[in-house]
């Protein structure tokens, strides 16, 4: 072949373009998209799954369905397996039908429910005598239920608490208590209360009661007790299922949201007189006016210069009572010890940026007090009470003026 045939050959040799279906690069496109499709098709069913698995149960605060750790269920199901007939009731009108029935009543929820509600069921109580159990109370609704029971405390730290001999029938049969701490509780820290006038109590600590009882109004003074993680603790399970089985019938009433009772409640302007709106708007006229009159202008504003100088004690006056007006113990507490350890380095000559080691390794020659002493006083220990507070800042005063000798 010659040379000015080759163009030729090249050009008549071209192989022609075949289907895409036969390139590398489209089969393994083909291949990915079945894969993906079947990767979507498997999320979407898992999902639906997931959410008709939901369905079956309410997830909540003390829902005798969930099987969550703050729901109710291994308390529910024992007392069925006890022979205890349980309704869930979530409007109040359902559960002062309970109460007229004779049958107890545990309301799980007292402080969401408003002054219209909680007349409704201590009006249905009293008809009958049923017994009606509240779980963690507030003041509101044992003033309106059983004002013989009031809030003394919380116990923060939680722990174990003892049934004492005074409790008696009161105990059901539980001698020990756990409750979590604040941090860890349902509703944060349990709540304790103090009786009066034939009321009784059980489990006292040193701020009051666990559980009290008056005239067939029982308080349980931790949600935890129900919960399906707390059921388990101590004799938690003898107290509320001793409890709760006692009568057979139980009405399980969960407030909530959409409860007639509670949606059409008054509004703060309904709780006034009749007279009291003429009277308002009387005020708001003569308010008005004297507005108007104290604020005319009687010359030129007069400009001050800036910025105003103030003097250091009124600021740090003013920063105290900000301080004890919000109880604000900590932070003030650090600012004593933050300004004492200022002081204090600058006497033996460190750095302000010393760690609170190095300070107490310069502190302890001078001192007449053990390292644990000192640590306690400059480091971030909790000031429980004002009157700790005080003595914070008179110990902090007197380690000042023994490194000043």
């Amino acid at each position: 072949m010659s040379i000015s045939d080759a163009p030729t050959a090249r050009s008549t040799d071209r192989p022609e373009p075949g289907p895409p279906a036969s390139s590398p690069d489209g089969s393994g496109r083909e291949r990915r998209h079945p894969l993906l499709i079947t990767f979507i098709v498997i999320a979407m069913v898992a999902a639906l799954l997931a959410s008709v698995a939901r369905g079956f149960y309410r997830d909540g605060p003390l829902e005798p369905d969930a099987p969550t750790g703050q729901g109710s269920r291994a308390v529910v199901e024992v007392l069925g397996d006890l022979g205890v007939e349980v309704d869930v009731d979530r409007h109040t009108a359902d559960a002062a039908a309970a109460l007229r029935e004779g049958r107890t009543v545990l309301l799980t929820a007292p402080g969401e429910l408003n002054a219209r509600q909680l007349t409704a069921l201590a009006e249905a109580r009293d008809a009958n005598g049923a017994r009606l159990v509240l779980v963690q109370p507030d003041f509101v609704a044992l003033s309106s239920l059983t004002p013989e029971i009031s809030p003394s405390g919380a116990l923060r730290d939680g722990g174990r608490i003892e049934a004492g001999p005074e409790c008696g029938d009161l105990a059901h049969r539980a001698r020990l208590v756990e409750m979590p701490t604040a941090e860890d509780g349902l509703r944060g820290a349990a709540s304790l209360y103090r009786t009066s006038d034939g009321a009784r109590s059980c489990f006292q600590s040193d701020s009051g009661a666990l559980v009290a009882e008056h005239d067939g109004v029982l308080v349980l003074g931790s949600a935890d007790l129900l919960t399906n993680d707390g059921i388990g603790l101590a004799d938690n399970s003898a107290l509320v299922l001793n409890l709760l089985a006692a009568d057979g019938e139980l009405s399980w009433y969960v407030p909530s949201a959409n409860d007639p009772m509670g949606t059409t409640s008054l509004t703060p302007l309904g709780y006034l007189p009749d007279w009291a709106g003429p009277l308002l708007l009387w005020v708001v006229l003569v308010a008005g006016i004297a507005l108007v009159a104290v604020g005319r202008r009687f010359g030129p504003v007069v400009l001050e210069p800036l910025p105003v100088t103030v003097r250091p004690q009124e600021l740090v006056l003013g920063r105290a009572q900000l301080l004890q007006r919000a109880g604000a113990r900590d932070d003030a507490a650090r600012a004593l010890r933050t300004a004492a350890s200022t002081r204090l380095a600058d006497r033996l000559g460190l750095r302000h940026e010393t760690s609170l080691d190095g300070l107490l390794a310069a502190l302890r020659p001078h001192a007449d007090r053990s390292e644990e002493q000192l640590r306690a006083l400059l480091g971030p220990t909790p000031v429980p009470s004002d009157q700790d507070l005080v003595r914070l800042a008179h110990e902090l005063d007197r380690l000042e003026k023994e490194i000043d000798r």
